[in-house]
């Protein structure tokens, strides 16, 4: 809710304070927004997630989970499935409602860029993007052997996950954006920006292309790193 207020409301307040004559800083700021939109959110789900995790490591209440049917395995199973379904409900939330409350007020050259996108991308994109929130939360969790320590750690991370930003500027919006794939979140946001801006280059591949290069990458990544956390951990 916090973030759909701040698409629908505080946003759109920022990119009407630009005066005439400042084109460029306002086509950088309406860009730069929208990631922020796209992956601010998906930030926010997995730090939660880590301090859930933290918190069963911290009263060791992963030893009592060790030894029942559902087992260790199956209990972070379980609570990164329901962390990736709340992920995606709450971006389809946020984009969604940004679209039909405010979607008019995110224009370049006099063109709504919500209007270039529809429920069917809106829907993929949160699809997609979803599999980065357990993934970076089982990252920070096995990392972190406290709630101080995954606190300075999702501080530091929080870095990471606005690397898309990057996008915005020309240089990496060529073969250079290839660089920023080592991230697995950049996938489905340079798909999902792309059809909001449609850029012209070569180097760009189709939208269907990105999310799926994201999906393969995205559950590579959450398989290791889950197989890392069990590791980690201290049953």
């Amino acid at each position: 809710m916090v973030i759909l207020i701040l698409s629908a409301f505080v946003f759109p307040i920022i990119l009407k304070s630009f005066g005439p004559g400042k084109g460029v800083a306002l086509q950088l700021t309406t860009l730069l927004l929208l990631i922020i939109i796209l992956v601010f959110g998906a930030f926010c789900l997995s730090a939660m997630a880590t301090f859930l995790l933290l918190e069963n490591k911290d009263e060791c209440t992963l030893n009592t989970i060790a030894v029942t049917p559902i087992g260790a395995s199956g209990y972070i199973m379980f609570k990164m499935t329901y962390i990736y379904i709340m992920s995606v409900i709450t971006t389809i939330i946020v984009l969604l409602g940004t679209k039909l409350i405010a979607g008019d007020q995110y224009t370049i050259g006099g063109v709504s860029l919500f209007d270039n996108i529809g429920v069917i991308h809106i829907i993929s994109f949160a699809v997609v993007s979803g599999l980065f929130v357990p993934a970076l939360a089982l990252f920070q969790g096995a990392f972190a052997k406290n709630k101080v320590e995954g606190f300075a750690l999702i501080k530091g991370t929080g870095t990471v996950a606005l690397i898309p930003a990057l996008l915005i500027l020309e240089a990496f919006q060529g073969k250079l954006q290839y660089i920023l794939g080592v991230f697995p979140n950049f996938w489905a946001v340079k798909g999902i920006m792309l059809e909001l801006f449609p850029i012209n280059n070569s180097a760009n591949l189709s939208y269907s292309m990105y999310l799926l290069i994201g999906t393969v990458y995205s559950i590579l990544m959450l398989v290791i790193v889950y197989r890392f956390f069990l590791k980690k951990a201290e049953y």
